[in-house]
């Protein structure tokens, strides 16, 4: 029966934790340091951030009471404020229940669309932080999805999302796919 490894006598035993320390010491060093944001990132990040802020506390009440004409009215009277995210480009704002229901959309449209299997709405609910991913639409453009969670008590009510056209968000912010994707909007 053979001996094992580790029996073989101190330098061996010394050979074999330098490796395994030196392997552990370049994984940490190799480790991707984040890109600093551009400045119209972080205009970006800001504006749709003031945005979500305003909507998460505004649509507390109508979503809690199941009172669409009070989402609505909710969202015309943000609008203004929500249209300076992009003056000249096509924007959403979507309210959803917990669920992933939608429950309103501005500007107004007729909607039965239901979210709940889109993995945006799901890690939103989960992790009750704000969340954003791309999506492709069947023409081919991208749209930027910031989702953020409507929250009474630690508990999820329904979702408020902001669609911004990424061609449009290049123009106005010079924001790239990689660094939307990058965007943390929970610090």
């Amino acid at each position: 029966m053979k001996s094992p490894v580790w029996s073989k006598g101190p330098a061996l035993k010394f050979c074999l934790g330098a490796i395994l320390a030196g392997a552990i010491a370049f994984s940490l060093g190799c480790q991707a340091k984040p890109v600093p944001l551009s400045t119209g990132a972080l205009a970006f990040k800001k504006e749709v951030k003031a945005c979500l802020d305003t909507l998460s506390v505004d649509l507390v009440e109508p979503i809690a009471k199941r009172d669409l004409n009070g989402i609505k009215s909710t969202l015309q009277k943000i609008e203004p404020q929500a249209v300076k995210l992009c003056r000249m480009c096509p924007f959403s704002i979507g309210v959803l229940n917990r669920y992933g229901e939608t429950l309103a959309i501005y500007p107004p449209r007729e909607v039965t669309t239901n979210f709940s299997n889109y993995e945006l709405v799901t890690k939103t609910i989960n992790t009750k932080k704000i969340q954003q991913q791309r999506f492709f639409l069947q023409d081919g453009a991208i749209l930027y999805i910031v989702c953020a969670p409507i929250m009474r008590a630690d508990r999820v009510l329904g979702l408020a999302a902001v669609a911004i056209n990424a061609e449009e968000a290049q123009q106005r912010w010079g924001i790239t796919e990689k660094e939307f994707l990058a965007l943390n909007f929970n610090t």
